[in-house]
């Protein structure tokens, strides 16, 4: 008897250690929430890109749509009046980010829109799209014939299987990293998807402007990415209350 009375007065002691040990453990393991009132700074500036190139339009010329004449949607360059031709919008194609790795493990809200991935004309627009960690990206098709989005990439691998005009297919993004998209019918369509781990990121408007805000202090690497890839890095210092300008060109 008093055997069993003191292996149950162990096994007592054993459970109010855990007890007391497990808010101990969820609190070490809970990421921190970003404090919006923390004291911040801006960073905004330019980034012009002399030698972009227009895309051309080829695809709109592809077996399927000369076939199926109401499939898709022929663009006309009001400039020159040029048949089949897309330009490179530089709004479409560039973003500008942070990286730290104080900013990394805390808590974001994610946006309550889903950011949209389009697929319309016979490409994606975006062509890169910069999103949040934990974000749903939906995939809508604009186009009068069926698409098939996937990724093979590690960060999110996904296949959206065939879905046609006005339907819309969703993934949430739950790793950080490069995610390249495809369709599986159209060879030549493709897009990137930037999963970052903070929220201070910006795609510039067709002028090049960008602007990021409430950026707290702090030492960061500011990122430039261009379509399918990393520009330039450069190390900046954000202080609260300050705007600094940062200008790219290439």
């Amino acid at each position: 008897m008093i055997k069993k009375a003191l292996i149950s007065a162990g096994w007592a002691l054993f459970s109010l250690h855990l007890w007391a040990l497990t808010p101990m453990m969820a609190q070490q393991k809970e990421p921190a929430v970003a404090n919006p009132l923390a004291p911040s700074g801006e960073i905004h500036g330019r980034i012009t890109f002399t030698a972009t190139a227009d895309v051309q339009g080829e695809h709109l010329h592809d077996p399927l749509q000369e076939r199926y004449g109401t499939h898709g949607t022929k663009q006309t360059d009001a400039s020159s009046g040029a048949a089949g031709k897309i330009h490179s919008r530089l709004s479409e194609r560039t973003v500008a980010y942070l990286e730290s790795q104080e900013l990394n493990g805390r808590k974001y809200p994610v946006p309550e829109k889903n950011p949209l991935l389009d697929q319309r004309d016979l490409q994606f627009h975006p062509q890169v799209l910069p999103i949040l960690l934990g974000t749903t990206v939906d995939f809508p098709n604009r186009d009068n014939l069926f698409h098939n989005v996937f990724s093979y990439s590690r960060t999110k691998p996904f296949d959206l299987g065939r879905y046609p005009k006005d339907d819309s297919r969703s993934v949430t993004f739950d790793k950080p990293g490069v995610v390249r998209v495809y369709c599986d019918i159209h060879s030549h369509m493709n897009a990137t998807i930037l999963v970052l781990e903070n929220p201070y990121f910006a795609a510039p408007d067709d002028n090049g402007a960008y602007s990021m805000r409430h950026i707290p202090e702090g030492t960061y690497t500011l990122v430039l990415w261009y379509d399918r890839d990393v520009v330039e890095r450069r190390t900046i210092q954000v202080k609260a209350g300050q705007s600094i300008e940062v200008d790219f060109a290439h």
